[in-house]
């Protein structure tokens, strides 16, 4: 066998879901509500569960509460609903006190979009 190392150099266009992108770089929650039943996914879906495709971005106040919580080698995460939102979402904690029941979203930090929950008015706060 030969082996060889190979190094690729590549950027991933969001497509559809570049609202819900740009708003997880900037510390907002930016869902899609279904055109036909109102349902507001955050993340969003393409497909909302009624079958229907059609839909609006919708900005959330981006506060949420925690569901179910741990503890792993890479920190704390949490199952959260966040407010306005008829779906639930996982999340990585930054700062959340172990006894607190909620936070609100954070910006990405390094360039690269993720979901992290900080504490209650610790808005943008990395």
């Amino acid at each position: 066998m030969i082996r060889h190392q190979i190094t690729l150099d590549y950027a991933l266009n969001p497509g559809w879901l570049g609202p819900f992108v740009t708003g997880l770089l900037q510390g907002q929650a930016i869902a899609r509500r279904c055109a036909a039943c109102a349902a507001t996914s955050f993340p969003p879906v393409r497909t909302c569960a009624c079958g229907s495709d059609a839909g609006e971005w919708v900005t959330l106040p981006g506060t949420a509460t925690i569901t179910l919580r741990t503890t792993g080698q890479d920190g704390d995460f949490a199952l959260v609903s966040f407010d306005g939102a008829t779906t639930q979402s996982t999340v990585k904690l930054v700062d959340v006190a172990a006894d607190a029941s909620g936070g609100h979203i954070i910006a990405s930090t390094g360039g690269q979009p993720g979901l992290c929950l900080g504490a209650r008015g610790a808005r943008n706060a990395r």
